[in-house]
């Protein structure tokens, strides 16, 4: 167990990889905002990106981060953790502590790294800050979970097709229930089948919080995690494909992941996954029996 918290970006204790295919199920919309891009012949465009020479729809990093941490928020305090929405204006950074003095914690952080108190600074966040600002991040501070763009590309790094369709849409008055007046709108979105190339880095993370990144995604898969949005209008199911799990540094030993902290454990890969080129990687089957064991930690864990 590592005397170093594991939320200090100071020292590396382990990187973990998750990657694979995001397949939307049924339609998916990642859009660009509320005024559409110039050209577009629709009201509400899919967001695109140019990739050998095409214009591509993809799911920016970004929005991939945004679902996680709205789901774990859910998943934290279902388990009876108290923890931020990371909303602006309500991370822990943002609250006014009485043990600080009347102070928010960044202000209070803040003041330690002008003073060069580092070491002093870490120790407070990680004392004081939630399980989900030090996973995710927060003011001030980089989390230790990376989500890459998920760009439509092949194992062979070809760009692969998107086929986009559009629905005419009808806005409601929520009050009176009637349609407002050229209230019509046209949406695009991508049509089921689609697969974005996704990846996910983690640095640190005791292997509670890779339980819990591991549920999200199994959640996802279930179809009880969705992406992008119109989530209410049945749109944003996907499942995950060819998944791939990849971890090295200090805190990996062989099969072996350790504990990290004093309420993590340790996890034994042996029948998941196997020792290549430095990593202790698996894929398909073996990916998702270790996550299973990692969400087994997370279930386990006292966070209180």
């Amino acid at each position: 167990m590592s005397q170093v918290p594991w939320s200090s970006h100071a020292l590396l204790l382990r990187e973990v990889l998750l990657e694979g295919y995001l397949v939307n199920k049924g339609p998916l919309r990642v859009g660009t905002g509320k005024e559409p891009p110039l050209g577009s012949a629709v009201d509400l465009a899919v967001i695109r990106v140019r990739l050998g020479g095409k214009l591509v729809p993809y799911i920016p990093g970004s929005s991939l981060k945004g679902v996680f941490r709205s789901a774990a928020v859910q998943l934290a305090r279902l388990k009876g953790l108290s923890v931020c929405t990371g909303l602006s204006g309500e991370t822990c950074m943002d609250w006014e502590s009485p043990e600080l003095g009347g102070a928010t914690l960044l202000s209070e952080i803040q003041g330690m790294l002008r003073e060069k108190r580092s070491e002093e600074a870490i120790k407070l966040f990680h004392e004081k800050a939630c399980l989900l600002c030090k996973v995710f991040g927060s003011l001030s501070f980089t989390g230790h979970v990376e989500f890459s763009d998920a760009y439509p590309i092949g194992e062979d790094g070809s760009v692969l097709d998107v086929p986009v369709g559009v629905r005419t849409g009808i806005s409601i008055n929520r009050r009176t229930g009637a349609v407002y007046k050229g209230a019509l709108y046209q949406v695009e979105y991508v049509e089921p089948g689609a697969r974005f190339r996704f990846s996910i880095r983690a640095t640190n993370l005791p292997n509670y919080g890779l339980g819990l990144l591991a549920r999200i995604l199994r959640m996802l898969n279930d179809g009880w995690v969705r992406v992008g949005g119109f989530k209410t209008r049945g749109f944003g199911e996907a499942a995950v494909e060819s998944l791939r799990f990849a971890a090295r540094g200090p805190t990996v030993q062989g099969a072996r992941m350790l504990a990290v902290d004093e309420r993590d454990e340790e996890v034994d890969l042996a029948d998941a996954a196997s020792v290549t080129q430095g990593w202790l990687s698996a894929s398909g089957g073996g990916a998702w029996k270790t996550l299973a064991k990692l969400e087994g930690v997370w279930d386990r864990a006292k966070l209180g």
